[in-house]
């Protein structure tokens, strides 16, 4: 290499340095290396960081070797004025040849072998491709950990977060209050909890973050339990008066639906009748249930925060009160679905028979309009489909065939 040259090459490759060493610093410094060096790890991320353990080590041994041979040619460089042919000649060689000598440690004298060192030659060029491999090769653990903390982990925080207020929100029912979360499985969802955030703490490679979603989505359900039960307890009075109003309402309806089908079967004939409920009496068992749950329980029930006196009872056991009164509620809204839906099946046979018997008058006053109404198998038609219409009980069937067939008189009168 001319002079010119080498002095080119030289600047290269010390900018080339530089950058180098600062990747290195910047990734020893990085918060998840530091995490990681000092963690005792286990699972696949002790794997794992045990063979990146080695290419940090390598890294490390390529960049002393590779700053050792700059460092010997700005030497050779700055030993005259002007390089002559010996210097150009050695520079030449450190710069472009294999001068990157890396020397394995000899290590303990039972791991020693005489067949030679090992020792390893790299070209500059072979020597940063080398560390370039490194360096990928370490921040890709590196990555996939900080991913998995990063994503993960704030997950498992705001499972935490819910389990904490699910914690105030026992306190303030007073269940639960000795920390152990009573009957509610709070306690268990707290220790899944730590055992994820302790598993990925020490194994984020491992298989803890998979039930992340799962510990979460129990820890928001159980907050949203104990809300729910918080709010009943808090609006006891008025969501139980509330509740009995409803039973009112599906009572009134199922009996309703009870007179409309007793109607129904002196005035129809045979006709498919909807399946009727009973459901009010048992609901109502159920409501006043909720009054014996937790008698001796948490007083702030019968004196409740919003100054309303729970009727029936004590307080106390509100997770249970909570859970049935929903169930009433709910079965509160089906039950008087079924029978308003009964009800309006009962109503449409009589509006059946009533509507059959509008249509016969109408085809009867067209067949007077026409003169055929004293036409003797038109009246015949027309008598027995009056007296099936205006007999108890009504045939619908068969009222309906003999509509048709005076419908159809009637109009082949007009042919």
């Amino acid at each position: 290499m001319s002079a010119e040259g080498v002095e080119h090459a030289l600047r290269v490759r010390r900018e080339e340095r530089d950058r180098i060493s600062g990747d290195v610093l910047d990734l020893e410094a990085h918060t998840v290396f530091r995490l990681l060096r000092s963690s005792p790890l286990r699972g696949e991320s002790a794997r794992r960081w045990e063979e990146i353990r080695g290419r940090v080590a390598l890294l490390w041994a390529l960049l002393d070797a590779y700053r050792s041979v700059l460092a010997r040619a700005g030497e050779v460089w700055d030993r005259r004025r002007r390089p002559g042919p010996a210097e150009l000649a050695e520079l030449t060689g450190l710069l472009t040849e294999a001068a990157v000598r890396l020397v394995p440690e000899a290590g303990p004298v039972e791991r020693r072998s005489l067949l030679g060192t090992g020792e390893q030659r790299f070209t500059l060029d072979e020597a940063v491709a080398a560390m370039d491999l490194a360096f990928r090769d370490i921040t890709g653990v590196i990555t996939d950990v900080d991913a998995v903390w990063s994503t993960v982990l704030p997950r498992l925080d705001d499972a935490a977060a819910a389990a904490g207020a699910a914690r105030g929100l026992l306190r303030e029912l007073g269940e639960g209050g000795d920390g152990s979360g009573g009957d509610s499985g709070l306690e268990a969802c707290e220790r899944e909890i730590e055992r994820i955030r302790e598993e990925l703490r020490h194994d984020p490679l491992g298989d803890g973050g998979r039930d992340v979603d799962r510990v979460a989505e129990a820890a928001d359900r159980l907050h949203e339990r104990l809300r729910r039960a918080a709010a009943l307890r808090r609006a006891y009075g008025e969501r139980r008066t509330a509740a009995e109003r409803r039973l009112g309402r599906v009572a009134a309806a199922e009996e309703e639906s009870r007179l409309v089908r007793d109607l129904v079967l002196v005035k129809i004939a045979s006709p498919a009748l909807p399946v009727l409920g009973d459901s009010a009496p048992l609901l109502r068992e159920r409501l006043a249930a909720l009054d014996g749950l937790g008698a001796a329980g948490d007083a702030g029930a019968a004196g409740g925060g919003n100054g309303e006196a729970a009727p029936g009872g004590g307080g106390g056991r509100w997770l249970e009160r909570a859970e049935l009164l929903a169930e009433v509620e709910r079965g509160a809204e089906e039950a008087l679905r079924r029978a308003e839906q009964a009800t309006a099946a009962l109503r449409e046979l009589m509006a059946r028979r009533d509507e059959l018997r509008g249509r016969l008058e109408a085809f009867r006053a067209k067949a007077v309009r026409l003169g055929r109404a004293e036409d003797a198998e038109t009246a015949r038609l027309y008598r027995h489909a009056h007296d099936l219409l205006w007999t108890a009980p009504c045939d619908l069937r068969r009222a309906t065939v003999a509509v048709t067939g005076y419908q159809r008189a009637t109009e082949g009168a007009t042919g």
